[in-house]
């Protein structure tokens, strides 16, 4: 046999049989409080990560988690390299990839949790969303997320078009832990735009009570409410471990729905909540947080957000936000 045919079969078939090396050594994803996080905590703690990356052929991939705080934060960690990957809410999404379209390109890798949040008051006397006044501060956690623009949504809704700065001049940026309690203290606020776990807290509260829905803001649709967003940089670079995250996710979101106590569990430790378990598991099991890899309510969003002045590129489809690996997949 020819030499050097020789030395090219035993080239192929070391290749072969060589499993495929990470791109990169480490992932750091980025997590925030709440429960939309809860598939990206349960992927690292059960494995799904690690379990992910030896299907596709990669050893010894680490995986660490960030506790971040809001879209700021997110996006500066995002932008600085300082993760690879973060858990971002869906509208603070959209303008992050506005601002980076043609730079830093932010795009989602795949959708977390749909969005299912409550505007509650400590005010007896207000009954509907028109009787905020300028007296009145309403807790978001950014100016650029999901409840910030339900907000500016309401406003356009029940105020009339273009009347969204009606609402932003009441609204206030605060962590959602320190808005509960701000809330229930009667301190600072007096409107409070909460998702899970915190909105269970305040319904079982007899100092609030709720005055409108996201559900009610959007006619009944349903909205993705968050995300895992990447940049172009990284995923170009290590397109395996982007496929790697997204598998991991998808297993992570069966095991909540086949399991939720156990889901439940891994919460609580994590967050350190003081949730009664039983309340966890009814989020998890209510339709109130649900979680899945098809996109809705993106371009709900995305369009009134450019009619507002929000957005300075309006996408087309959802799938001019999303990385390509779901482009296959139903969304809206």
């Amino acid at each position: 046999m020819n030499s050097l045919l020789t030395v090219l079969i035993v080239a192929i078939g070391v290749l072969a049989a060589t499993p495929l090396r990470a791109e990169v050594g480490e992932i750091r994803v980025g997590i925030q409080p709440g429960l939309p996080s809860l598939p990206v905590i349960i992927a690292e703690q059960r494995g799904f990560f690690a379990e992910a990356a030896r299907q596709a052929g990669l050893r010894d991939l680490k995986v660490t988690l960030q506790r971040l705080s809001g879209a700021d934060a997110v996006n500066e960690a995002l932008l600085s390299e300082s993760v690879d990957a973060s858990v971002l809410g869906a509208t603070a999404f959209l303008s992050a990839w506005d601002k980076t379209k043609g730079r830093e390109e932010l795009r989602a890798l795949a959708p977390v949790a749909t969005l299912d949040v409550t505007l509650y008051t400590n005010r007896r006397e207000i009954k509907s969303f028109t009787d905020f006044g300028e007296q009145d501060r309403i807790a978001v956690p950014a100016s650029a997320s999901p409840q910030a623009m339900l907000m500016r949504m309401a406003a356009a809704k029940f105020y009339g078009p273009d009347k969204q700065g009606r609402i932003d001049r009441l609204l206030v940026t605060m962590p959602h832990p320190d808005a509960t309690a701000a809330l229930l203290a009667g301190k600072t606020i007096t409107g409070y735009v909460a998702s899970q776990p915190f909105s269970m807290v305040l319904s079982r509260s007899n100092k609030v009570h709720a005055v409108i829905t996201s559900k009610e803001i959007l006619d009944g649709a349903q909205a993705t409410g968050a995300v895992v967003a990447a940049g172009r940089k990284f995923v170009d670079a290590n397109p395996t471990v982007a496929r790697v995250i997204i598998a991991a996710l998808e297993d992570a979101m069966a095991f909540i729905a086949s399991d939720p106590g156990k889901a439940a569990d891994i919460y609580m430790k994590s967050e350190s909540s003081t949730v009664a378990k039983e309340d966890v598991v009814q989020q998890l099991t209510d339709g109130s947080m649900v979680y899945s890899m098809a996109p809705s309510g993106f371009m709900t969003f995305a369009r009134f957000m450019a009619k507002s002045g929000q957005l300075k590129n309006e996408p087309k489809s959802w799938q001019d936000v999303f990385f390509p690996f779901l482009h296959t997949r139903s969304g809206s």
